[in-house]
């Protein structure tokens, strides 16, 4: 049984506003792995947000949303709000990034179904370079609930390398994050 935790609580520092509400093609950045994880066969669906638009569109989706009261002081916080609100029944959990419209149902049963088969923290790569989203196995969890500051998942699978596969990617579309203007621009 697999969780699917969305992150949606940041405070777009790089990006000067809210960059999960900025329109993309029509609709807001968020909707789309919102959208994306909503039509996938996930045994739990949770939601970090303080957003109150994002928080009702979760809910009409299927998300259970839990706040991330610590959100200013960094990704961490968020990570831990998901990872307490997993259900202990199951046995991994993917923690992925609202700012991340481009992911895709392969990306994503690729990265559940190596976890499952390797019982390891799941990472995708591009081009050698870590990304998210990440697939942690249940006995991880209480590791992501003790973190802060701003250092998140990347923090838990350093410090456990040897239980750690990476998954290379060469879409990198794929796995684009829209953290700043530049990027907004090149991708809108």
């Amino acid at each position: 049984m697999i969780a699917a935790v969305v992150l949606a609580a940041g405070l777009s520092r790089r990006m000067g506003q809210d960059k999960l509400l900025l329109p993309l093609n029509g609709r807001p950045v968020f909707t789309y792995p919102v959208d994306l994880i909503a039509d996938l066969p996930f045994d739990q669906r949770v939601l970090v947000t303080n957003t109150p638009e994002i928080k009702d569109y979760a809910q009409k989706h299927g998300f259970e949303v839990v706040p991330s009261p610590d959100a200013a002081l960094g990704m961490g916080h968020s990570v831990a709000a998901g990872a307490q609100a997993v259900d202990e029944r199951m046995t991994a959990a993917m923690f992925l990034n609202a700012d991340q419209p481009f992911l895709t149902v392969e990306l994503v049963h690729t990265l559940c179904k190596t976890c499952l088969d390797t019982d390891k923290i799941t990472v995708p790569k591009i081009q050698d370079r870590p990304s998210s989203p990440c697939v942690f196995p249940k006995r991880f969890l209480l590791e992501l609930m003790t973190l802060t500051g701003d250092q998140g998942g990347k923090r838990v699978y350093r410090q456990y390398a040897e239980q750690t596969v990476f998954v290379d990617w060469t879409e990198e579309r794929t796995l684009v994050d829209l953290d700043d203007p530049e990027t907004y621009q090149r991708y809108r």
